[in-house]
């Protein structure tokens, strides 16, 4: 990928990590996710794994958009 590629992309993540729409469902996610382990029953192993791997998921997803956006601000800097 070249530099302009690397920018471009840089700043659409930007865009997305500031969509006001998208934050929200990212916080309502983890909201949902933090409340059904919160009230899953204490021997439910499997579903409280099956949550915190949803939640690793999303906050893997979060950590990509911020490393692209890293990328295109570092490419803009050269």
């Amino acid at each position: 990928m070249d530099k302009f590629q690397t920018i471009a992309q840089g700043n659409h993540a930007k865009r997305l990590l500031e969509d006001e729409v998208l934050l929200e469902a990212f916080a309502q996610d983890e909201a949902d996710i933090y409340l059904e382990w919160r009230t899953s029953p204490v021997g439910d192993d499997r579903a409280r794994q099956d949550l915190f791997h949803t939640l690793k998921g999303l906050e893997r997803l979060k950590a990509r958009l911020q490393a692209i956006l890293d990328a295109g601000v570092l490419a803009a800097r050269n």
